[in-house]
Parts: C-alpha cells; sequence; structure tokens
C-alpha cells in the first residue's frame, strides 16, 4: 500500500533535485526521507532514485509516482475547496453563462429579485458566446443560460421572451440617427461594427445581408457588446443590438437605436425556441439538474424585464 509521506517525499526530492535540499525545504532530517524512500522501494521492487552528477533525479517509476501524488493532491484540494464552499452556501450553487448584451438586465431585472428569493444560494455567472454556452451545459459545465440565437439540442429545456427589434445603434451625430428606419442597403454606405460569428445575433445580420444580396463586411470586429456600443458613442461605426440592451446609453443621449427595415430584424423577438430553429433570448437548463422553483424564479424574472423592454 503506498502512503502519503514517503510519496510527498519523493516528490519533493523531484523538485529540489537532491535529498538535502527537499530536507531543507521541508525542515526536517535528510536521514528521514532517505530511510522513507528506501522503505518504498524495497516494498514496490523498483529503484525510485537515482545520481546525475551532483543531483538526484527520479527513476521511471519515481517519476510515475511524484506525478501520481501531485495530481491527487491537487484533486484532494480542490475536493477541500468545493466542500469548504459548500459548508459556505448551505443553498446551493447554480451556474449561468449570459450573452454580453444582456448582463446589465440579468443583473438588474433577475439577480436582484433572485438573491432576495434565495440568499444563501451562490450563482456562478460568465458572459460567453452562444456556442460557448451550450457547449458549457451540454458539459455539464454550466446549467442554464441566457442568450440570443438558434438552438438545436432537444435534450435541453428551452423558453423564449420577446426584447424588441434588432436596431442600428449609433452615436446621435450619425448619419443615419434621425432616420425612422434604416435598410441593408443604406447600411452598406456606412462603416459597420460586427461581432464574432459565434454570436447569434451576429448569425441573424449575416443573415439579413444575404437575404438583401449584400455581404456584411465589418470595419471592426469585437467579442463584447461592450465594446461594440463603445465603437459607436466614438462615433466610429454602427454597431447592432436590441434598443433594450444599449438602453442605458440611449437614455443619457450618447446613443441612437434605429430600427433595421428587414423581415429577419423584425421578427427576432417574435421567433418561438424550437428544435433546429432561432430564438431571442434563450433560457436553457439541463434536465432535472435544479429544483423546478430556483429554474422557475429566474424565469420568471426574465419574462417580467422583457415584458418592460415592449413597455
Amino acid at each position: 500500500m503506498l502512503h502519503e509521506r514517503p510519496m510527498s517525499y519523493l516528490y519533493e526530492v523531484g523538485i529540489q533535485g537532491g535529498i538535502r535540499r527537499a530536507a531543507d525545504m521541508l525542515g526536517i532530517n535528510p536521514s528521514v526521507i532517505s530511510r522513507q524512500i528506501a522503505q518504498l522501494e524495497r516494498a514496490l521492487e523498483l529503484p525510485l532514485l537515482e545520481r546525475q552528477g551532483r543531483n538526484v533525479v527520479l527513476t521511471e517509476a519515481g517519476r510515475l509516482l511524484a506525478e501520481d501524488y501531485y495530481e491527487s493532491r491537487q484533486r484532494r484540494e480542490k475536493l477541500e475547496s468545493h466542500l469548504k464552499d459548500l459548508r459556505h452556501m448551505r443553498g446551493g450553487t447554480i451556474s449561468v453563462r449570459i450573452g454580453g448584451g444582456l448582463v446589465t438586465t440579468f443583473i438588474e431585472s433577475v439577480m436582484s429579485t433572485f438573491s432576495q428569493s434565495w440568499p444563501n444560494v451562490f450563482v456562478d455567472i460568465i458572459v460567453g458566446s452562444m456556442q460557448e454556452m451550450l457547449n458549457d451545459i451540454a458539459s455539464g459545465e454550466a446549467d442554464m443560460a441566457v442568450a440570443f440565437g438558434p438552438i438545436g439540442n432537444p435534450e435541453l429545456k428551452r423558453h423564449s421572451f420577446q426584447w424588441g427589434p434588432i436596431c442600428a445603434v449609433v452615436s446621435p451625430q450619425h448619419p443615419i440617427a434621425a432616420l425612422p428606419s434604416v435598410t441593408i442597403d443604406e447600411l452598406t454606405q456606412y462603416r459597420l461594427i460586427a461581432l464574432t460569428d459565434s454570436f447569434g445575433l451576429q448569425r441573424h445580420m449575416n443573415a439579413m445581408f444575404k437575404t438583401a444580396g449584400r455581404q456584411f463586411h465589418p470595419a471592426y470586429r469585437c467579442n463584447l457588446f461592450s465594446t461594440a456600443m463603445s465603437l459607436s458613442q466614438a462615433g466610429l461605426g454602427i454597431s447592432f443590438m436590441t434598443a433594450y440592451a444599449a438602453r442605458e446609453a440611449i437614455a443619457h443621449g450618447i446613443l441612437t437605436a434605429v430600427p433595421i427595415d428587414h423581415p429577419i430584424a423584425a421578427a427576432f423577438p417574435r421567433r418561438r425556441i424550437i428544435c433546429g430553429g432561432c430564438c431571442t433570448t434563450l433560457f436553457a437548463t439541463r434536465s432535472g439538474r435544479w429544483r423546478p422553483e430556483l429554474i422557475r424564479s429566474l424565469r420568471i424574472g426574465l419574462a417580467q424585464s422583457s415584458s418592460a423592454a415592449d413597455a
């Protein structure tokens, strides 16, 4: 049977390159390390150390044991950390993935209420693209996601909500800012700001340009809605999102949202989530992972915030 103490000594010898240096690091007598490793060698009937010049190095067997000790220690430390978290979070944990354009809405409209109802639940919030979020749900890294975009996994529970049509978002000084709506042909005359293709909203934009017989040629590409808005605020181009996603900047008069005159943009908020179809805001959970009341509480918060967006 392999005991942890001689394994730890062997690991330290491999790291320090010698028994004496390992003993100094551990604050023990070198003879203790030598004796423990010798006993381990006899038990395994394998040499674990060999001398190379002035240094002592691990043999192949010694290296395998040291690696196993290190990996076991890492797993144990991770387990201890999780157990410690559970002691301080009696209500459990839930992991949420959010699209960049929905962060403010989720925090203000959903989490503020949810935290009052479930004060002991630890919520892990990570911003990502639609595909990253669905991958995390499928792999078990996340429990739910809130995002724009298509969904094709029938194993996920899905709900859709309205958030307003896709708009061209510009500074008030931009030539299209005063227009009641803007066409795809008109958009091609200006510098455009794209999100990466992993974003569901960007795939909708690409589809709009394609159906209009145009190519979406951006002057800038970024992976955050906040970056896209900053570029628009600086007058550097046109970004694309719902007016609700940019509502704070619009309320302060530093951005303007112009609806896009295209069926896809207009229908975007009214699509229901179906297998292989398009959706607006996705709230997806892995079946059976969390208590129904937790899921229902978050879903109600999303529905209420989407109603505010339509008001």
